[in-house]
Order: structure tokens, then sequence, then C-alpha cells
């Protein structure tokens, strides 16, 4: 039986590189009839500007305000800052796109006058109002600086920049290098060296190099899911830059479980095995989830991303919002670019760091790591848990304070799921829990080595 199952994967595998040998062949033939990519970053440049105008919504302010401004820009990124294995491999520099979000300040007169003409409209502007933190007079200095996670972009995070812009003086979000509207460059991770160490470098100089081009002096540093990933290996190089280090559902802290793993395919059927083999193969052949939508037909990979967003963002309601996010999250799916092959370098097929980050967070010469996951996370909590238990068990006098919380009504997606819950979470971390409305929706403190830490919920508790 065992050695059926066997020809059946085996058969099952070789099936799955023919026909995606075949849609590399149909891919190139499509090429000619497609939307290059000039064309298509032209359209995820639209589909960017259509959530810039949605993330106005979403930041709790009074119609009125007009006090946000919310820019793009492209950084220059020397291709000599970045560890290539040879010289001369690229004739241009590369570039970082990134959104910026800064709000001018009011005065106690001009916020008591808002909050009268606020009260005077309660009707008109009830959701805003119960929810108000825009009249904050003296914010915080130190620009949040936002890492997204893998094949995501800037603009994913539309429902919270805004927000978080009213306890941030300044608010960064930007598209990895090889993502989004950042260069794109199909292939040049081939002229970085295959370890992950090199790999790691490569997105950690990138960002060093945009630090220093906008005179960013220090940064509360946040990433999300392998933005996660890559400001902690950015936090182990430049420590003494970052503030404070905020890692949203982010990947890569626990160690795998190899036996565990072994035992969960194993309980799977012959057929559920033999597509997992299947996969894991694509996986180490270096195929990406975005390339392999580009080999399909435009019309399935849409109907694939639309079905994406429906089952796992059900909480986007609005038609039109929703169409916008979709043609987001396809244009950037349909650009080839080099970002997307960190993947394999980064992560194993059972999406697992090759270099776990739970004992290196102890190590970081940041103050303080905070992490915060989603109550329907497939993130697992435990990893931040390790964290927090590794640094309380050796004393870690040197290493950072940890915090541990945990967002109700929020998956690993949680900066769209819960965004007020998110924005509550990260002001409250980085000490700007005073400022928040009580009707903010508010994380569970799970865990913290802080000896006096603010309770962001009566029912925090340990789990």
């Amino acid at each position: 039986m065992q050695a059926a199952s066997r020809q059946v994967t085996k058969q099952t595998v070789s099936s799955v590189q023919s026909r995606y040998q075949v849609a590399c062949r149909v891919q190139m033939l499509g090429s000619f009839f497609w939307d290059n990519p000039d064309v298509l970053m032209g359209k995820l440049k639209k589909a960017e500007s259509k959530l810039m105008e949605y993330a106005k919504t979403f930041g709790d302010r009074a119609s009125d305000d007009n006090s946000l401004q919310m820019t793009t820009h492209d950084t220059p990124i020397p291709s000599k800052a970045l560890p290539f294995n040879r010289e001369n491999v690229l004739t241009n520099d590369l570039s970082i796109h990134s959104l910026r979000v800064t709000t001018t300040t009011t005065t106690e007169d001009e916020n008591a006058n808002a909050n009268a003409d606020a009260d005077a409209n309660a009707d008109a502007n009830a959701n805003a109002n119960a929810h108000n933190i825009s009249s904050i007079s003296k914010k915080h200095p130190t620009p949040l600086v936002i890492l997204h996670g893998y094949m995501n972009g800037a603009l994913y995070f539309y429902r919270n920049v805004v927000g978080l812009s009213n306890y941030f003086q300044t608010v960064y979000s930007l598209d990895t290098p090889g993502c989004g509207l950042s260069s794109r460059n199909p292939g040049l991770l081939s002229h970085v060296d295959k370890t992950v160490e090199a790999t790691e470098a490569f997105f950690v100089e990138s960002l060093e190099a945009w630090r220093k081009a906008n005179d960013v002096d220090k940064m509360i540093l946040a990433g999300h899911s392998m933005g996660g990933y890559i400001s902690i290996a950015y936090c182990e190089k430049y420590p003494e830059r970052v503030e404070q280090l905020v890692l949203l559902s982010p990947v890569g802290v626990p160690k795998e479980d190899e036996e565990k793993t072994k035992a969960f395919v194993n309980r799977m059927s012959w057929t559920r095995r033999s597509v997992v083999n299947s996969v894991r193969y694509l996986f180490e052949f270096g195929v990406t989830p975005a390339g392999f939508s580009r080999r399909l037909p435009s019309a399935r990979s849409r109907s694939m991303i639309e079905s994406y967003v429906q089952g796992r963002l059900p909480v986007i309601t609005d038609p039109l919002e929703q169409q916008s996010v979709i043609d987001y999250l396809y244009y950037l799916a349909m650009v080839p670019g080099f970002g997307e092959d960190m993947l394999s370098r980064i992560l194993t097929s059972t999406a697992n760091a090759r270099k776990p980050t739970v004992d290196r967070i102890p190590k970081l010469g940041v103050k303080k790591v905070s992490f915060l996951y989603g109550d329907r996370d497939w993130m697992d909590i435990q990893g931040g848990i390790s964290v927090y238990e590794q640094c309380k068990l050796q004393g870690n006098e040197n290493g950072p304070d940890i915090e541990v919380y945990q967002l109700q009504d929020a998956g690993h997606l949680l900066m769209v799921d819960n965004w007020r819950g998110m924005n509550a979470g990260v002001v409250a971390m980085c000490g700007g829990i005073s400022t928040l409305s009580p009707h903010y929706p508010m994380p569970l403190l799970v865990r913290s080595t802080l000896v006096s830490s603010p309770s962001l919920s009566s029912s925090s508790s340990s789990s």
C-alpha cells in the first residue's frame, strides 16, 4: 500500500511539473498579447491612488479636517549599498516607493472649538466622534515606519495610516524592494548569494539606505508578517536606529517541530499528501505564488484573487472598496519582481524560517519589542510567548523588554480585519494609551516583561 502511495505521489509530482512547464510556455506566448510590465505598473499606480482615497475615510477624522497631508515618494537606493556577489550588476540605482502621512497639530483653543462643533453635529458625525483621537496637541515625534508582508504593498495599510497619524507626527508605509511600486527588476536576487544571511542583508541595507536618504535619525519600526522578519534582521544590524520594534503577526519566529509536521502530513489521505508534496516541490523549485498566478490566464488569476479577498476579508462589505483592494492585489501579483523571490530563501516549504528569530529577538539591542497577533491568526502566538519566556528565564537585563498582545476579531490580516483595534494596539504599545478613545477595541495583554505595563484591557490575562 505504501509503495503504491509513493508511486501515485511521484506520478502526481511529475504531472504537476509537466503542467507547470506547459504553463510557462503558455505565458511566453501570452506575453505578446497581455499587458507589458510598464502598463501593469501604471495600473498598479491607479489602484494605489484609489486606496489612498479610501484611506482618508478610515482615520476617524472630521469630514472638514484639512490638516491631513498624504504623499508618495520614490527614494533612490544606490546599488553600491547592496550586497551583490559581483560588480556592475545594475546600471541604474533602485528606488523604494513609500507613502508618507502627516497631520498638522492644533492649538488647545482650536481643539475646543473642534470638539464643540463635533458635539453640535453629533448625529452627522457619530462614528467619528466616538473614535476621535485627532485632537492630540502633541504627537509622538519619532516616525512610524511600516513594512508590509509577502506579496503585499504599502497601501495594504490603507485603513491604518491616517488613524495612526493622529498620534504619530509622521507615518511611512514602504513598498519593499522588488514589490509594489518600488523597483521590480525581475531576477535581481540571482546576483545575491542564496544564503539566508545574504538575502536578509539585501533588504536590510535597502532599508538603511532609505532611512539615510530620508533623514530619519531614529524610527519606530513596525513589520507585518515577512515585514516583521525583515524588521528583526534590520534591528540586529542597526539597533541604534530603532526606538521600538513592533511585530504584527510576524512570520518565522518559532522553530519548526519536524516530528509534529511529519505526523500531520502522515495523517492526510494519500491524495492530499501528494498535492502537498507537489506544492513543496514547486516551492523548492523556486515557484512563487505570484509567479504561478502570472502563468495562468488573466481571468483565472483575477478570479483567484477575487475569491481570496471575498473569503479572507469579509469585513470589506463596500463593493467598490472591495474591488479597489482586488485591483491592488491583482496588479501587485501581475507585475514581475524580485521581491517575491525571497520566499524560499528565507522560509521552508512549511512556512517556517530557515533561521528562526525566537533565539535572535532576545539578543536585539533595541529597548522594547511588542508583538500583536489576531485571535484567529494562523501565525502562532506561541512564538511571541516563547520569546517572552526566554527573556524572562535569562533575566534579560541587556535585551529588550517584551510585550505580547492578542487582538480580538482579527486573523493574520489584522490591519484590515480590525483596523481600529490594530491602531489602538500600536498607539498603546508606543505610550499613547491615554490618548485613545474608550470606544476603541483594545487588544489583550498576554505577556510582558515590564515591571509596570499599561493594562490594555481589564480582561488581560495570560493564556
